[in-house]
C-alpha cells in the first residue's frame, strides 16, 4: 500500500508548485487548519514535490523519489509525530523506543492509507524525538535536494505547560536551520504552539475539501455507500479524517463516557460532579481524554443544531439525543457551553490534570445548562 491520494488543495498546490519551481519555498512552513482535512497529506506531498526528480510537472509519481516517497520510505523526508510516551525507560533508551515506535507506526499508515489519528494513550512529541529531528538535520541529505521535516500536530510538542523543553529545543532547529534543511510544521490548534515557534515559520491557512470532493474520495477509497458518504461529506464540511474517526472501533466508548459527563452536568447534583472528576487520573489529559473533549464539545454543538432547527448541520447523528431535555434549549445558550468544553481542551492540550479540568468543566457546564 501508499499513501492515498491529496484531496482538494488545488489552488493552494498550485502557489506552492509555483514557489518550488522558483526556488522560494520557505525554510519552515506552518499548514493550520480545521482537523481532518489532510494537512500532513499536504505537507508529505510537497516533500515529495521538493524531492522529485523530473525537470517539470513535479511531483510526477513516476520517479525513484516519488515512488519512495509514496511508500513512506524516502531517505530524505522524515515523518515525526505524536507517540505515547514508553514506559519504564530513560535517556537514551526512552529515544530509541520512541523512535522504534515511530518505524512501527509508518509501517502501520503504510499498510492503512485511510489511517485516523487517536489511541488510547497519551501522545506527544517529547523532548527525544526532537532530539532525533535535530540529529537528523545536521546530517547531508543521502539522495534528494533536502532533508525535509513533516511535524504533525505540532501543538503536542509541548508535554509539560511548565515544561516547555520539546519545543525550546525545536524552535534551537527553526533559529539555526541548515541550508539544505525544510521544516513543515501542521496544526489544528496553533494557537497552543509555543509564540517564539509561531513566530519563525510562515503560516499557510488550509481549508477543507469542497463537500464534493470529500464525497468522492469516501466512496471510491473508504467504500462508502455515495449518499452517506455526501451527507457525511456535507455534515463535517468536508473533513474526510473526521468522517473516517466517527467510524473507527472504539469510538463507541468514548460517546458513552462523553454522554455520561454530560448526562452529570445536566442532571447531576455538585457531590455528582465532584465524585465523577475524582473518578479521573490526575495525569494524562492527552490521547483518550482530548479525544473525549472533542466528542463532547461535537455532541453540544450538535444539540444547539438541532435546537435550532437546522438538523442537516449535525456532524454525528444520534449523538444529541442521548441528552433530551438538551433539544429544547436556548441553542445561545448550548454554543456557550461548547465554549466552555474548547477552554477544558485547551488546558488539556497543556498536559493538565484531567480531575481539574473535569471538575470545572463540569461546574461550568451545570451552571450553563441550568434546566
Amino acid at each position: 500500500m501508499s499513501l492515498h491520494p491529496l484531496v482538494g488543495h488545488t489552488e493552494l498546490q498550485a502557489r506552492l508548485t509555483r514557489a518550488a519551481e522558483s526556488g522560494r519555498i520557505p525554510q519552515s512552513l506552518l499548514f493550520r487548519g480545521p482537523p481532518g482535512i489532510g494537512k500532513q497529506r499536504l505537507a508529505l506531498w510537497l516533500a515529495s514535490l521538493v524531492q522529485c526528480e523530473s525537470p517539470a510537472g513535479r511531483p510526477c509519481g513516476q520517479c525513484t523519489s516519488c515512488r519512495l516517497a509514496s511508500d513512506l520510505q524516502h531517505p530524505d523526508i522524515h515523518w515525526f509525530f505524536p507517540l505515547p510516551s514508553p514506559k519504564k525507560v530513560s535517556g537514551d533508551r526512552r529515544r530509541q523506543k520512541l523512535e522504534e515506535a515511530r518505524v512501527d507506526e509508518l509501517e502501520a499508515r503504510r499498510a492503512n492509507p485511510l489511517w485516523t489519528t487517536g489511541g488510547d494513550e497519551a501522545a506527544s512529541i517529547f523532548l527525544p524525538i526532537v532530539e532525533e529531528i535535530r540529529a537528523r538535520a545536521v546530517r547531508r541529505p543521502a539522495m534528494g535536494r533536502s532533508s525535509v521535516f513533516v511535524v504533525g500536530d505540532a501543538e503536542r510538542m509541548v508535554p509539560q505547560a511548565s515544561s516547555p523543553e520539546a519545543a525550546n529545543a525545536f524552535l534551537k532547529l527553526l533559529e539555526e536551520p541548515a541550508a539544505d534543511t525544510l521544516v513543515f510544521l501542521t496544526s489544528s490548534r496553533p494557537g497552543a504552539l509555543l509564540p517564539t515557534i509561531r513566530s519563525r515559520v510562515l503560516e499557510v491557512r488550509v481549508t477543507p475539501p469542497t463537500p464534493d470532493e470529500a464525497q468522492a474520495f469516501l466512496v471510491e477509497h473508504a467504500g462508502m455507500d455515495a449518499a452517506e458518504a455526501g451527507a457525511a461529506a456535507r455534515r463535517t464540511e468536508g473533513s474526510i479524517g473526521t468522517v473516517l474517526g466517527l467510524a473507527s472501533e472504539g469510538t463507541a466508548d468514548v460517546r458513552v463516557e462523553a454522554g455520561s459527563l454530560l448526562a452529570c452536568a445536566v442532571r447531576g447534583s455538585r457531590s455528582d460532579r465532584l465524585r465523577l472528576a475524582a473518578g479521573y487520573p490526575p495525569a494524562g489529559a492527552r490521547g483518550a481524554f482530548s479525544g473525549m473533549l472533542d466528542v463532547l464539545e461535537r455532541t453540544i454543538r450538535d444539540a444547539a443544531s438541532v435546537a435550532a432547527g437546522v438538523p442537516d448541520a449535525v456532524l454525528d447523528p444520534g449523538i444529541a439525543d442521548r441528552i433530551t431535555e438538551m433539544r429544547s434549549m436556548p441553542p445561545e445558550r448550548l454554543v456557550a457551553a461548547a465554549r466552555h468544553v474548547e477552554t477544558a481542551r485547551d488546558a488539556a492540550s497543556g498536559n493538565g490534570n484531567p480531575q481539574g479540568i473535569v471538575a470545572v468543566l463540569l461546574a461550568d457546564l451545570a451552571a450553563t445548562l441550568e434546566t
